[in-house]
């Protein structure tokens, strides 16, 4: 049975298929009928249509040569010599990964819902671009959430209700609201919490995929999160007993160490944040950025 290829957008030869197949992906627009198709051992690619409309012709024994893709200068990262596949210059260079367009919004966008999308994926690699995208998107709009929710809050509670939040000590007010204002509160309450959290699952594993991205373990957000837990007992433990001799002790072991061990762990995960995807996979999968490397 005749075999027959087509080069994908890379000018690499897909295949063996039959004809009946190529018609199913032509059917399904994997394929274009303008795809450059041959049959083993033709003269020359030609144009997928073409080869479907052709009678068939007896088996050769090699494919055609591929046809070069027009060369479009070097690259300014790696000076290795690029092509342009139908006169379009990829957006980067396939040795090193360096961009030859600028970060545009669309593509902020695009790696914000991507990591949306791995919200609960611990595995993997994220590069600078996706980190960064999720913690710009997801600050701006948070920002206008909780925006909007305080605006409605004021203007559709009660002036007690209002205050009753604001100051603790006047939270006695809340039992003389009307239920339904209580209801209001409970459910801005609710939705507050549900923001949060719809936020801070994929920041956290955002931020785990970035430092797989360097090289480091994500164990070390454990470390972080021990610290915050110490320093929000250690406070406890000092309000508890503000007034007796421990209160010293505490407040050095409980509160100002793991303050300043957070301090520079926040520092740490800054700095990688802002390093470069390592070349080449490691031990977390291969680089998003630098596939090829």
């Amino acid at each position: 049975m005749d075999s027959y290829y087509y080069l994908n957008e890379n000018k690499e030869p897909q295949g063996p298929h039959t004809l009946d197949e190529l018609r199913a992906l032509l059917a399904t627009n994997r394929l274009q009928p303008e795809t450059r198709a041959a049959r083993r051992g033709a003269a020359h690619w030609g144009t997928l249509a073409e080869l479907l409309a052709a009678p068939a012709e007896p088996a050769a024994a090699a494919l055609p040569p591929t046809p070069p893709a027009p060369q479009a200068g070097t690259c300014p990262g790696c000076a290795c010599e690029l092509t342009a596949p139908g006169g379009i210059l990829p957006a980067r260079c396939p040795s090193c990964g360096y961009r030859f367009r600028a970060v545009n919004i669309h593509d902020l966008w695009q790696n914000f819902m991507l990591a949306l999308r791995k919200t609960f994926v611990l595995r993997g690699r994220a590069p600078r671009i996706e980190y960064w995208s999720f913690i710009l998107f997801s600050t701006i709009i948070t920002t206008i959430l909780m925006t909007i929710m305080q605006v409605v809050m004021v203007a559709l509670l009660p002036t007690e209700a209002v205050t009753a939040l604001e100051s603790p000590e006047t939270a006695e007010q809340l039992d003389s609201l009307p239920s339904a204002a209580i209801v209001a509160m409970a459910v801005m309450g609710i939705v507050y919490t549900l923001v949060n959290l719809a936020v801070t699952i994929p920041q956290l594993t955002v931020m785990v995929r970035r430092m797989h991205d360097v090289g480091r373990s994500g164990k070390w957000l454990l470390l972080y999160m021990l610290m915050v837990f110490v320093c929000v007992a250690g406070a406890f433990m000092l309000a508890a007993n503000h007034d007796n001799e421990t209160a010293g002790p505490i407040l050095v072991i409980g509160v100002l160490i793991p303050a300043i061990c957070l301090l520079a762990l926040g520092i740490f995960f800054f700095v990688l944040t802002l390093l470069d995807s390592h070349r080449g996979p490691n031990k977390y999968g291969p680089s998003p950025k630098y596939p090829l490397a």
